[in-house]
């Protein structure tokens, strides 16, 4: 197994007791686990930025240099030969162009999917169904990519000038199909989603969407625990499409008032319309985008050795002006992120009053998921599309309960004794910085081809 501090095999015999009650939730608590899970949580996501950095640059140059080689023309011109129309023949190219990609990065998914969540214990999926879950994200990532760009070369041929707002409809208007769809099709893919059984739950939750003012068609369980550890929940899809998902890890571990705090941050999303704005900003990126490429197309080509927008060879050159683009924005987008999950945090705790709980919850999921505590300022600046997980508690700790109404002078009952908050927490540090007051908090959230992080 990969060790989690420095990549070297780790040895059954000489594992730290206190590193394994941080990474196992079932190990009995032992002196510093608390300490010991921050700094697994930290390992992890030091590796997890180093996959980014080398997964990016993995990204731009796949499609760039083999088609420096001519490796790209190369194939296209066997297909050439082929007794088939130009469409048939542009398709096949994008779906093996696709396919190529794919190949060229499983190595960093399968050490970033499957390798590193096993050896931090996150991860309770076999090699086997892992790779079932990659050939299906494979499939649809494939065909939605080769069908886009077979849409894009089409619309360069055929409608002239006038073809970057002809696109840009059309990738708008698929945007929008997928947010929809997301429920009916996406989800069912990898997860099993099923009506919530457990009434008490429900009427809460419905509880809250009703005093949030935001409708949804059900309230559903995912089943998290056959494939990780991790707990999440999210609001999906868009009007009668839209449901709340619960993880059944958060369900299980959670109590109450955390899973109705969790909830409560991803109805704030819908509130704040942040799907719809996401969407708007998207595709007012992607137009302005268009329409810049359209003006510089004459000067561009050129310089990016392509004889027209339309020549099929040359479309992983443009693939990697896209990515390029929009790994340059990449900080404001995630800045914008990190604004918006901030404001589904106010809501939260607006809409529960329950800052405690608010509080509890992310020290939960810190916990539970591994999350850094603190990371590097320069990582959550450009990276991170949530506030870092202290600056979320910080904003719940600096927050003032609604105050309780008197008790009944008569009355003999005494309020339920409090859940206790999980074993494994980052409490200290975030105590230490709310007793020397509220510090100014940090706005984080995730557009993302999604979380779903479910969850924002």
């Amino acid at each position: 197994m990969i060790d989690p501090g420095g990549g070297l095999t780790r040895n059954a015999d000489v594992i730290d007791p206190g590193l394994e009650a941080a990474t196992d939730p079932r190990a009995k608590p032992v002196i510093g686990a608390d300490r010991q899970r921050e700094l697994v949580a930290a390992r992890l996501s030091a590796e997890r930025r180093r996959l980014f950095i080398v997964g990016a640059l993995l990204s731009l140059a796949a499609p760039l240099l083999p088609y420096l080689t001519g490796a790209w023309e190369t194939a296209w011109f066997a297909l050439a030969a082929a007794p088939l129309p130009l469409a048939a023949r542009a398709l096949i190219f994008l779906v093996g162009f696709h396919v190529a990609l794919a190949v060229v990065l499983l190595p960093l998914g399968y050490y970033g999917g499957f390798v590193l969540p096993r050896a931090y214990g996150l991860s309770r999926q076999s090699f086997r169904a892992w790779g079932i879950d990659w050939f299906k994200a494979t499939l649809v990532s494939t065909a939605l990519a080769s069908a886009v760009g077979g849409v894009f070369l089409g619309t360069v041929a055929t409608t002239g000038p006038s073809w970057w707002w002809v696109f840009g409809l059309f990738v708008s208007i698929v945007g929008l199909l997928l947010v929809f769809i997301t429920p009916y099709v996406l989800v069912p893919l990898f997860f099993k989603m099923r009506p919530l059984a457990d009434s008490a739950t429900v009427d809460r939750i419905h509880a809250l969407v009703n005093r949030a003012g935001a409708p949804v068609r059900d309230v559903c369980s995912l089943d998290f625990s056959r494939r990780t550890a991790e707990a999440n929940a999210a609001v999906i899809g868009l009007g009668r499409s839209r449901r709340v998902v619960i993880a059944d890890t958060l369900l299980a571990e959670f109590a109450p008032a955390e899973v109705d705090a969790v909830v409560a941050h991803e109805l704030g999303h819908q509130v704040h319309r942040d799907v719809q704005r996401l969407l708007l900003g998207n595709a007012t990126l992607i137009w302005v985008g268009l329409y810049v490429a359209s003006r510089v197309t004459g000067a561009a080509l050129p310089i990016l050795s392509l004889p027209s927008l339309g020549y099929v060879p040359g479309y992983p050159m443009l693939l990697f002006v896209v990515e390029l683009f929009f790994l340059l924005l990449s900080p404001l987008l995630n800045w914008w992120s990190r604004r918006l999950e901030s404001a589904a945090d106010r809501f939260a705790l607006a809409l529960t009053g329950d800052p405690a709980a608010f509080a509890a919850a992310m020290r939960r999921i810190g916990a539970q998921n591994l999350v850094e505590l603190r990371p590097p300022r320069w990582s959550e600046v450009l990276l991170a599309t949530h506030p870092a997980l202290h600056r979320r508690i910080q904003l719940a700790e600096s927050s003032t309960p609604p105050t309780p109404p008197p008790a009944h002078p008569f009355s003999s009952s005494s309020p339920p004794p409090a859940r206790p908050l999980p074993t494994a927490n980052f409490n200290r540090e975030a105590s230490r910085e709310a007793s020397r007051g509220p510090s100014r908090d940090g706005e984080k959230a995730s557009w993302r081809h999604h979380k779903i992080n479910i969850g924002g």
